[in-house]
């Protein structure tokens, strides 16, 4: 699979479940990354919420996916962590009014995990078989705030690796409310507690 169509797939499991597309400014920086290379202390995603959502705990998670020729394609998720340090999030857009950002990063056990898979991937490739890989990130479990019901649930969430060297829009004001799977979805969200 070529580097666009990786930065592609990858952007459609971001925008978590439901069906948007990414920037058309925000390509061409997405197509540098390279899961192969990237330097995974630089990755960083950061999601958007209305102030009705939180994400729980555990709930955001770096998807890799991985192909290697002749064999099935696999997908392996690891833990983001929740990062609040200006550093972390310098770059990123102010929060409209009724929402708040969340920046993450990887956990340093599953960053020792995804160099353990580039570099069987890389062995694989010394081997003469033939792999790719493509990023994606899931925000998969949330909860309910105390605020007021909203008329829409607008959505976005940015990627920052060392190729992107700053945080670059992969989904940008998709709203969870105007998809019917997605909108059915929330009444099924837990409160925070």
């Amino acid at each position: 699979m070529n580097r666009l169509a990786r930065v592609l797939a990858s952007a459609a499991a971001l925008v978590l479940g439901g069906c948007s597309s990414v920037p058309l400014t925000s390509i061409p920086r997405l197509a540098r990354i390279d899961a192969k290379t990237t330097d995974l202390s630089m990755l960083r995603v950061a999601v958007q919420l209305p102030e009705a959502l939180r994400p729980r705990s555990d709930g955001v998670k770096l998807d890799v996916v991985t192909k290697v020729a002749g064999d099935a394609e696999t997908k392996t998720s690891f833990a983001m962590v929740e990062v609040n340090d200006a550093r972390d999030r310098a770059g990123l857009p102010t929060s409209p009014r009724g929402s708040s950002t969340y920046a993450y990063r990887l956990s340093s056990a599953d960053a020792a995990r995804f160099e353990a898979l580039r570099a069987s991937m890389v062995e694989q490739g010394k081997q003469g078989k033939r792999g790719s890989m493509g990023l994606g990130v899931a925000a998969k479990e949330f909860c309910r705030t105390n605020a007021a019901p909203q008329a829409s649930l607008p959505v976005a969430i940015y990627l920052m690796t060392s190729e992107t060297k700053s945080f670059v829009s992969v989904v940008r004001d998709f709203d969870l409310l105007g998809d019917p799977a997605m909108a059915g979805g929330l009444e099924q969200i837990q409160p925070c507690g």
